[in-house]
């Protein structure tokens, strides 16, 4: 399910897509893009743009996974196409470069997967924290994200870090002690620089992208500026449910990576990125 899935729109009602010129390269549908590098002529995936374009925001989200004009198979019951991505050949050298279907609702909200294909290593976890030893800096302020362990599958609300020790996430008394990996998900509710996975397909969660405490767009480490508005854990056994403290510290959830369980739970980001059409 990676991919940025549209949700909602905070102001307009109707949802707008747009054929838009994009450099060549194979595009998954929801992958997030961002807007046209000087002098390529179209534009580019966001994993691309965290290093390499301008600042600001994502000019939208793909809403196209399939060649176009579709397959007569499309169309038959039973024998669906599948959704392996469009790949746009045109180049701006040649004069040839191709469109491709962009979501372009600046107030869209979309819900993006955060990776727990690979996990940050806990260097210690006792009863009132979860330390970790791989990943950079570290964030100052992750008071209000959560730790979700692998092999426990718990779920602890973080209460705290600080810039003196950003690896150190301070979390509620009775903290499970027994995991040795997880992921970071990060707090809601205002605004902050957001690492995307290369792939423009996912929220980097073990930071592998750079720097846990990521930069502004077109840096070395850079980000995606945006806000999560809510965090959602959606599994086999639970459904979708909106992280709330009161309600999910220290339960349980497995990773669908963690394929000896039968939640198969992944977290969702849901996101309103900054927009270049804002």
């Amino acid at each position: 399910m990676a991919g940025a899935k549209f949700k909602y729109c905070t102001v307009s009602s109707d949802l707008v897509v747009k054929d838009l010129k994009a450099v060549p390269d194979t595009y998954q549908d929801g992958e997030v893009l961002g807007a046209a590098v000087d002098n390529t002529g179209g534009l580019t995936s966001a994993g691309s743009v965290l290093t390499t374009g301008p600042a600001g925001g994502i000019i939208g989200v793909s809403n196209q996974g399939a060649a176009l004009p579709a397959p007569a198979t499309l169309q038959t019951p039973g024998n669906p196409v599948a959704n392996n991505g469009v790949t746009l050949v045109g180049t701006q050298a040649a004069g040839t470069i191709e469109n491709l279907k962009v979501i372009i609702n600046p107030d869209a909200v979309y819900g993006l997967p955060y990776d727990d294909s690979s996990r940050l290593t806990w260097s210690n976890v006792d009863d009132v924290s979860v330390d970790f030893a791989t990943g950079g800096t570290g964030f100052g302020d992750l008071g209000g994200g959560w730790a979700w362990s692998f092999l426990t599958g718990e779920l602890d609300y973080i209460v705290s870090s600080t810039a003196a020790n950003p690896e150190l996430c301070v979390t509620v008394t009775g903290t499970n002690t027994n995991s040795a990996t997880g992921i970071i998900l990060l707090p809601t509710g205002y605004n902050r620089f957001i690492d995307i996975e290369a792939d423009g397909l996912t929220v980097d969660a073990d930071f592998s992208q750079g720097s846990i405490d990521p930069q502004a767009p077109g840096t070395d480490a850079g980000a995606l500026s945006g806000t999560i508005l809510e965090n959602r854990i959606e599994s086999q056994t639970h459904g979708s449910e909106i992280l709330d403290p009161i309600t999910h510290n220290q339960e349980v959830r497995f990773m669908r990576s963690n394929t000896a369980e039968r939640d198969l739970a992944v977290a969702v980001a849901y996101i309103r990125f900054d927009h270049v059409l804002s």
